[in-house]
């Protein structure tokens, strides 16, 4: 289970299991990404793939694959689309406007939903833990794994609207201002906020770190410093950015105010 279900598994779980959410006997399709290095098979009710998942899927992947990199070595990842529940008009309300996924090991089971921006946000969300853990031997901090994987999200979401040319709007959660963290706070965090609106905020500003740190880094010292955090003796998060790129507390100080919504520029 990735970690961002891992505070709603209980939840999720039992929705699966009293909705009755399996596959059904349906068709397959194999699509391979990152020069061979990634083989997807997916499975799906049905003749034929949907065509919102055909579509997002390439996008969701590369906006992982753009943060993360491709496996040192071939992977196989099994996609598994889920059939709605048998009382499907008890639910439609909720299953017309929703998308979720539940990652374990090499398999994601996926109910697409209906809208095709929050399907590419829940493809490039669930791909980015996917890739963090195979490309790595042990898994970034808490901050930085989620912050990556909302980071893929949001980017997939973002090409997707600009396919369909459509607006993606994603505005901050409400009361985010009463429920957040300070920076050092959220860089310690090992366990997920069980509060709601803080939970809101955690994946708010997890985001919005891995945004700064990577634009501030570029992209190839930002690959440096993810693997050096997902390593086995992994450093304290700010120590290789001041020993290796010299951040100043000046510079922390800027990275605090990137996770504080009245101090964002424009």
């Amino acid at each position: 289970m990735t970690r961002v279900a891992r505070f709603t598994t209980s939840l999720w779980l039992l929705l699966l299991t009293d909705v009755g959410l399996t596959p059904a006997a349906g068709a397959a399709t194999t699509l391979v990404f990152a020069r061979g290095r990634i083989t997807c098979d997916i499975s799906y009710p049905g003749e034929f793939l949907p065509e919102a998942v055909g579509m997002t899927l390439p996008m969701a992947m590369n906006a992982a694959l753009e943060l993360i990199g491709p496996p040192a070595t071939p992977a196989r990842l099994s996609l598994r689309l889920l059939e709605p529940p048998s009382f499907y008009k008890r639910l439609k309300a909720m299953f017309r406007a929703e998308v979720f996924a539940l990652q374990q090991g090499n398999e994601i089971a996926l109910h697409p939903g209906s809208d095709p921006l929050k399907l590419a946000f829940r493809l490039g969300h669930e791909l980015s833990h996917w890739l963090a853990s195979q490309k790595n031997p042990a898994r970034p901090p808490l901050w930085l794994d989620e912050g990556l994987a909302q980071l893929a999200g949001t980017t997939a979401a973002a090409t997707c609207a600009r396919t369909l040319k459509q607006t993606l709007s994603r505005p901050p959660p409400a009361r985010l201002a009463q429920h957040l963290f300070a920076l050092e706070e959220l860089t310690r965090l090992t366990d997920y906020p069980q509060n709601a609106h803080r939970s809101a905020a955690f994946y708010w500003q997890t985001e919005e770190l891995v945004r700064a740190l990577r634009d501030k880094l570029g992209p190839e010292a930002f690959a440096a410093y993810l693997d050096l955090l997902s390593g086995p003796d992994a450093p304290a998060w700010d120590t290789p950015l001041r020993d290796r790129w010299y951040f100043s507390d000046w510079d922390m100080n800027w990275l605090a105010g990137q996770i504080q919504p009245e101090k964002q520029k424009p």
